[in-house]
């Protein structure tokens, strides 16, 4: 996969979160986002970095990051678990961005 086929795939992911923002998505569809999240990570990883800038890739990763956070919130609230602790994971994210 090429950076390009990552960053279209986490633009996808990210219309997806925003969508579930307004239609909540059913549970199977959010550990289907969360698998592709780490699908990405791993291909991310695997990418050829070359001649791509260090604040491309930053920004691959925050914004890789932040989705599997989002995900793992959106996934515990129906769970009606405790998201407290991946709320600080995700505002601290934020912070040293």
């Amino acid at each position: 996969m090429t950076i390009e086929q990552i960053k279209i795939a986490i633009d996808q992911l990210e219309r997806t979160l925003f969508l579930h923002s307004l239609q909540p998505l059913a549970m199977e569809e959010l550990e289907q986002m969360q698998e592709k999240v780490k699908e990405l990570k791993e291909s991310f990883l695997e990418t050829s970095f070359e001649g791509i800038s260090v604040a491309e890739l930053e920004e691959i990763r925050f914004q890789l990051s932040e989705i599997s956070y989002s995900i793992i919130i959106s996934l515990k609230e129906k769970l009606h678990l405790s998201v407290t602790d991946d709320i600080r994971k995700l505002e601290g994210l934020y912070r040293i961005a």
